[in-house]
């Protein structure tokens, strides 16, 4: 059974705490691993733990690291970068636990991809060298609260590769080799501080005094700038001690990750060494500006069309023609600009009014917000609500006029990115996506997600639609990209921005179409299969580049290139919104199978890239150069795979997982390094790690506290 692939930590796509596959993640969730052969250790095959390796405790090289994350050995001459360095571990004692307790496990049941014998897919938390494997394992152990440790969240909460009858009992499994793992680890390590007792109460008086005392000292010029967040709720609750540092890292990324033009991280600042009240001055984030003096409705185009959004924040009516009235006009360069703060953090105050709804206007979702502070979880909260962050991100409706702003290299045309194909991916079906360059010398990710669903004779599975020869995924038998316009006004296909997915047709039947009835209304169909038209397509991009802080942007985008907040959950789901369902249900069944509970952009994103960008392997390329599993038939490689021409421009586009991988490495190291910027400031205590993804952790507490309801994408 393909059982869903989502979420690297304790979350994937949703307002609610995000990403992964069989093997290994593709750009926004996990895709298999490397293929490989015998490694040092030994030989094997894709399908099991191979032979002649060792299990004993090898000499591996232990990272100090001192950019503020880990690098470890990838056991073929190069390394994988990782957030979590555990410094203050026991490393005899934890390695002595690991191999008795945990190892046998991982081994029996990982090895197949998360081994140097296989396919090498980081992380190595099976490889045959136990020392290699421990390295790994403790960048996904939680030894304080092993039940929050990614090793076990990624069975009972990603559905990830589960061994044993469903993932609850492989959940289980491993949750009690964790605990036996952390039973002998734990006393050694050091208390987290926690300067106000827990059981010493913070009464909003003492909240607002702290605060009173501390704005005396601020220059009145600045004063409008000067805001404050409070962690007394939280402290009041019961949190631990590290669920508080949890938090405050959350604060800092949260603001840091919106902060679109700021040139580096910028930590809020402990007002009187408490740890529960910051100060932080908007400038920091949003005194960047490159020519913005109004922001576009936060929403989507589905909001006006299909929902009743029928006025922005500002109370001024917005109408179906919103994506082609509004267009940011970017100057060239940044420049400092403090009423770009102002009109932010205006925007911050309105709360969440813009947001997706089938039925009444959102209410704001404010009640965190007081006089003289915001509590620290509702700021985090409203930072990351996709109409939010798409008006204060100054995402423009079209994703040409994004790639414009940034400077996305083209001059090569469609030669211009690096494609990849991943079969298992964090969508139903398969992912098509590409990295381009930056002028800037950044990186910009772009996925092409296709819808699931409508196929004959009964299939509702994507292994059954496999079997019968209905894959939909247009790029197995259509690799090479065709760049096409959009509809309404948008994208065009000279902007090399928008490709031919899956058409949606307006009163026309296209050759080889298909046409099944549209989701859009009765003048539209969408095609099962690929016509290479131009026009609305049955597909949702992702977007990831890096700002310049060294943090990173996220925009999603629709079936014609204009701006979205949330992905259909006929194309990709979140399980973190979807716990009761079957393993099944959740990761095989195709179409609309599931409530209509999405990802978003603005949480989901940031909670799901906790390290960065995620790892991913190029299996079309990969299996072409190897004879792998390419998908066969009409609708997949037997279009193309005895053309000589466009097995060599294949070749040519889609350079191998050994060329990428060192990329996504790259570009993980940039984010981690400004993660640990926010890390060393805002974690109280020697172990400035957190082991849960601090955005979505804070933002699932502020929604179970504040009793904020679960919307469509919200």
């Amino acid at each position: 059974m393909r059982l869903f692939h989502a979420l690297t930590s304790l979350c994937c796509f949703s307002a609610l705490p995000l990403l992964n596959a069989a093997c290994g993640i593709s750009i926004l969730g996990y895709g298999p691993g490397n293929d490989g052969g015998g490694g040092d250790h030994g030989t094997g095959t894709q399908s099991g733990p191979g032979t002649g390796g060792s299990t004993g405790a090898g000499s591996v090289e232990i990272s100090d690291c001192e950019a503020g994350y880990n690098e470890i050995s990838d056991g073929r001459g190069g390394v994988n970068v990782e957030q979590v360095c555990p410094l203050l571990v026991d490393r005899s004692v934890s390695l002595a636990a690991f191999t008795s307790a945990i190892y046998p496990l991982l081994r029996a049941n990982c090895s197949s991809c998360h081994s140097t014998e296989t396919r090498a897919s980081a992380p190595l938390i099976a490889d045959v060298d136990a020392a290699l494997a421990h390295e790994y394992a403790l960048t996904r152990v939680n030894f304080k609260q092993p039940a929050d440790s990614k090793l076990v969240v990624r069975m009972g909460v990603d559905r990830h590769a589960c061994f044993g009858s469903d993932c609850m009992d492989a959940n289980q499994e491993m949750l009690e080799a964790v605990q036996a793992w952390a039973a002998a680890v734990a006393p050694g390590l050091p208390e987290t501080p926690r300067p106000v007792p827990m059981d010493e109460e913070i009464s909003e008086m003492d909240v607002t005094g702290w605060i009173e005392a501390d704005s005396a000292g601020i220059p009145a010029a600045d004063a409008e700038f000067i805001q404050y967040a409070s962690l007394h709720e939280l402290h009041n609750a019961g949190v631990s001690a590290d669920e508080l540092n949890v938090a405050r890292v959350a604060l800092s990324k949260a603001l840091n990750s919106t902060a679109r033009w700021a040139p580096e991280v910028a930590n809020p600042v402990d007002i009187n060494g408490k740890g529960i009240v910051y100060r932080f001055d908007t400038r920091d984030y949003w005194g960047y500006n490159k020519g913005v003096t109004k922001l576009h409705f936060g929403g989507s185009d589905d909001d006006i069309f299909f929902g009743e959004t029928t006025v922005n924040y500002l109370g001024e009516p917005v109408g179906s023609d919103v994506t082609t009235k509004e267009k940011y006009s970017y100057t060239a360069e940044v420049q400092e600009d403090p009423s770009f703060a102002r009109l932010v953090w205006g925007r911050v105050l309105a709360g969440n009014v813009e947001g997706a709804s089938a039925g009444e206007p959102l209410p704001p979702f404010v009640d965190g917000f007081k006089t003289d502070y915001i509590e620290a979880s509702q700021l985090v909260f409203t930072l990351t609500r996709p109409d939010v962050y798409s008006a204060i991100m100054a995402i423009p409706w079209y994703s040409q006029d994004l790639e414009a702003e940034l400077g996305v290299i083209k001059d090569e045309g469609m030669k211009s990115y690096e494609y990849m194909v991943t079969k298992e991916a964090h969508p139903i079906d398969s992912r098509m996506y590409w990295r381009a360059r930056t002028t800037s010398g950044g990186y910009y990710w772009k996925t092409w997600d296709v819808w699931t669903g409508q196929l004959a004779d009964g299939v509702t599975t994507i292994e059954d639609a496999y079997a019968t020869g209905q894959i939909r995924f247009p790029f197995w038998a259509y690799p090479i990209p065709k760049f096409v316009s959009g509809t309404g006004g948008g994208v065009v296909a000279e902007t090399f921005s928008f490709i031919a997915t899956l058409a949606q047709p307006f009163n026309s039947e296209p050759p080889g179409c298909d046409p099944q009835p549209s989701y859009v209304g009765a003048q539209f169909s969408n095609c099962r299969y690929y016509t290479g038209i131009d026009g609305m397509q049955q597909s949702e991009e992702e977007v990831i580049w890096d700002l310049p802080n060294g943090l990173q942007g996220y925009a999603l985008w629709g079936g014609f290139g204009q701006r979205r907040i949330d992905s259909m959950v006929n194309a990709v789901r979140d399980p973190r919104l979807h716990r009761g369902l079957t393993d099944a249900k959740l990761a095989s069944e195709i179409g609309y199978a599931v409530p209509d509970r999405r990802q978003n952009v603005g949480s989901s994103c940031i909670g799901c890239h906790a390290d960065g960008v995620s790892r991913g392997d190029n299996d079309l390329r990969d299996w072409l150069d190897s004879g792998g599993p390419l998908p066969a038939g009409e609708r997949g490689v037997d279009r193309w795979i005895d053309d000589e021409q466009t097995v060599a421009q294949v070749r040519e586009l889609y350079p191998p997982s050994s060329v990428m991988r060192p990329k996504m490495e790259g570009d993980r190291r940039g984010f981690l390094a400004a993660m640990a910027k926010i890390k060393r400031d805002m974690i109280l205590g020697e172990d400035k790690n957190v082991y849960v993804e601090p955005a979505i952790w804070t933002i699932e507490w502020a929604q179970s506290f504040y009793r904020y309801p679960v919307t469509t994408s919200n």
